[in-house]
């Protein structure tokens, strides 16, 4: 059974649920492919020109399976060909761009359906007016079924003109029946026969399948419309008999891209290029993740392009997992899973280092064996050393940081014993083994990189130490905190990892006596030890000319030089506001923020929320559109290799927690909005604790929360409140009152 698919591109008023590319240019061509490619967190496809072209880079990439590689990476994402690509004739002539003359060319995403379309209208060499409609989409529900819609139709011509498809990799076609409307064809690679690929072929004139081939006669009102649904993953999804009902297949991808939107959608009033850009992140967030308990996890560029090799960082915890924390917390869970999937790895890396507990890969793949390149060769040419595998060891503070963020949010306290308090504690040991006593009778971390990277092997860097600290003391509370919660369930899990009360007692103490481990002064921090002592330079000069400075003035120099690659020290603020003072925190993004080259996409969204916290806005809104500009801004370029999406998820993070103000813990939602002039209005939901909470923020003052679940209590400002079930209520908010002065006040009416 087929339908015809709607192709018609979205009205004016839908435009902040698309992303229209008008045109054609081989320069941005790759850009274009990621930034509509199609995703179901098993497989991604970018949207390349089905009849392809030497700018083009055509993939089907597979979450989760890697494959050897002869690059440093040594490991990298499994790609197929996509099935779309084809060799297509018209009355034996190859059609490609270059051949016809086009009169329009138009491809959409569009956000809300999970749906890319491409609209095409050209002259092909004898006159004739054609119209091609295609669509792509990762089933929603089907994990393993690429579903895709060619439609090509004659508009003008007065003869049937013959039309071929040829399939490449040595796809073989059978006919498995024949009616005079509809023929079912089943396609099988000549290199991987157990994966069938059916499809239904409606075309009212006749159409003859033989080999690698289809051939029809197209001629006006008799259109060729072929409809698939490949399944990339081996199984296949077709219906009864084999049968490919496309039309059901779409209709309930659609649906279940409607039920995600229930939750995950954001409105921003006043500022369409944000609300798009909003629903851009959360489209490419949403097709990244999977619920598949730990098969797979998010890579740096989603599912849109093969950067990193598809490597699993610090990014996913650290920018993607608040996100899908608080709108598909199953998805969440299921990254998480992924870690505690690969902690026997990280054990066994700990010990090669002479460390305990689990020291767990910077750049990780479906083991969790570290697969950090062990060199890169600069554009300029030389080749130098990465160190960040052996150095930028707070990725094993990074990961317990998110399973206590999702805990907190979801209460989940299952996952918690089963897999995040171990995560929790071997990551706590691996610190207690890695700090070293410093003279100043503290201990120090020596020899690391911290989330700058422009410094390798340094001393006591200050996010480190920090979020060493954290997991330190986390640890310790989270034992104490089950052992009067559940007794039982505290001596298994102890007995289960062997941890000796003295070794409970050890993490305590390490976290009290760790080198810059409280920023409670009004001080500006030193990034680490001697940071400032090294040389000045003119940041702002390198930001112009928007080249790397490590690429500009060479690997070493850039060692020696006061400046800073991405949020390092304000990204210690970002997650540990409650170690900082109001006017430390000031103070230090006044320091820091003018030392940043933002050479890392990872950064303007961070510094975007933290103005906003400071309540700066011609600050936020820039680093708001420099966010939104990383992939969407300068004719895609940027998004070549795929698109950011830990980007994505701090411009979420930005709109969420630095405009909405929104903090939560175990026990409560707390709000500080600010808005800045571009924006009128915000509105969002969370999951929070087996609740669904409705926030809707107005540059009036005004902040509304609806509450679906058990009663919550809210903070607004000073004004703490609780609601009970199905009840909305109206909050006035000041937005000079930030996070640090509102907890002057308490921490609520039970503190």
């Amino acid at each position: 059974m087929t339908a015809k698919a709607s192709y018609e591109l979205r009205a004016a008023g839908e435009a902040t649920w698309t992303v229209v590319v008008e045109g054609f240019d081989p320069l941005t061509e790759r850009g274009v492919e990621a930034v509509l490619a199609v995703a179901n967190g098993y497989f991604g496809v970018r949207a390349a020109l089905e009849e392809g072209g030497p700018s083009s880079n055509p993939l089907v990439i597979v979450a989760g399976v890697y494959v050897p590689t002869t690059s440093p990476a040594r490991q990298t994402l499994l790609t197929l060909a996509d099935p779309a690509i084809m060799n297509l004739t018209i009355n034996g002539q190859p059609l490609h761009k270059s051949s016809v003359h086009t009169t329009k060319h138009l491809r959409e995403l569009d956000l809300r359906r999970g749906v890319s379309r491409r609209a095409w209208t050209f002259v092909d060499r004898e006159g004739r007016s054609w119209r091609w409609e295609s669509l792509r989409a990762a089933s929603a529900t089907r994990p393993e079924c690429y579903l895709y819609q060619l439609r090509l139709a004659l508009e003008q011509g007065d003869a049937p003109v013959e039309v071929a498809l040829t399939f490449p990799r040595g796809v073989v076609l059978m006919s498995e029946s024949r009616d005079p409307q509809t023929e079912l064809v089943t396609a099988r690679d000549a290199q991987t026969p157990d994966l069938p690929k059916v499809a239904s072929l409606a075309q009212a004139a006749r159409a003859d399948v033989e080999g690698g081939s289809i051939s029809a006669l197209v001629e006006p009102g008799k259109p060729l419309l072929m409809s698939s649904a490949s399944p990339i993953l081996g199984v296949d999804s077709g219906g009864e008999n084999g049968e490919c009902d496309f039309a059901s297949l779409l209709a309930e991808h659609e649906r279940a891209w409607e039920e995600r939107w229930e939750v995950a959608d954001f409105g921003v009033a006043g500022n369409p290029g944000l609300q798009q850009a909003a629903r851009f992140a959360a489209y490419h967030m949403l097709s990244a993740a999977a619920v598949n308990e730990g098969l797979s996890s998010i890579g740096p560029r989603n599912l849109s392009g093969t950067a990193y090799h598809g490597h699993v960082f610090w990014d996913t915890e650290i920018f993607v997992l608040p996100f899908l924390a608080l709108t598909w917390p199953e998805a969440a869970r299921s990254c998480l899973i992924y870690r505690h999937r690969t902690l026997d790895a990280a054990r066994r890396r700990a010990r090669s280092y002479g460390y305990e507990g689990a020291f767990f890969a910077w750049e990780s793949t479906d083991t969790g064996e570290e697969r950090t390149p062990d060199h890169v060769v600069l554009p300029n040419g030389p080749a130098v050393r990465i160190l960040n595998g052996e150095q930028e060891n707070h990725i094993s503070a990074d990961i317990p940081y998110a399973v206590v963020q999702y805990w907190r949010a979801t209460g989940d306290d299952a996952f918690m014993l089963r897999y995040g308090a171990e995560v929790l504690l071997e990551c706590a040991r691996f610190w207690c083994s890695r700090v070293s006593p410093a003279a100043q009778s503290c201990y120090s971390i020596r020899k690391v990189i911290g989330p700058d990277e422009y410094h390798e092997g340094v001393d006591n860097n200050a996010y480190t130490n920090a979020m060493a600290r954290w997991t330190l003391e986390e640890a310790e509370s989270y034992v104490a905190e089950l052992r009067r919660s559940d007794p039982e369930g505290a001596k298994a899990l102890l007995r289960r990892l062997g941890v000796k009360p003295e070794e409970l007692r050890e993490w305590g103490q390490v976290a009290d006596s760790m080198c810059r481990s409280s920023f409670l002064e009004d001080e500006v921090v030193e990034q680490f030890d001697g940071f400032s002592d090294l040389q000045e330079m003119d940041v702002v000069a390198f930001r112009q000319a928007r080249v790397p400075l490590d690429i500009a003035v060479g690997h070493e120099a850039v060692q020696r030089m006061r400046v800073v690659k991405q949020a390092d020290v304000l990204m210690a603020l970002r997650l540990l506001p409650e170690l900082w003072s109001e006017a430390s925190a000031r103070r230090n993004m006044a320091y820091y923020e003018p030392l940043t080259t933002h050479t890392s996409s990872l950064s303007p969204p961070i510094h975007a929320l933290l103005a906003a916290w400071l309540r700066d806005g011609p600050l936020c809104q820039k680093y708001l559109e420099q966010t939104v500009e990383i992939d969407l801004g300068n004719s895609f370029l940027g998004a070549a290799s795929g698109i950011h999406v830990a980007a994505l998820g701090g411009l979420w993070q930005a709109l969420v927690f630095g405009l909405g103000g929104l903090k939560f813990s175990d026990r409560r939602l707390e709000f500080d909005p600010f808005l800045p002039l571009s924006v009128q209005g915000l509105s969002f939901t969370v999951l929070w604790r087996q609740r669904r909470v409705d926030v809707r923020v107005s540059d009036e003052g005004i902040l509304d929360v609806k509450v679906d679940g058990p009663p919550c209590e809210v903070r607004v400002n000073r004004e703490w409140r609780v609601i009970k079930p199905g009840r909305r209520e109206s909050f006035r908010f000041d937005p000079a009152v930030t996070y640090w002065s509102a907890r002057e006040v308490g921490n609520g009416a039970d503190d």
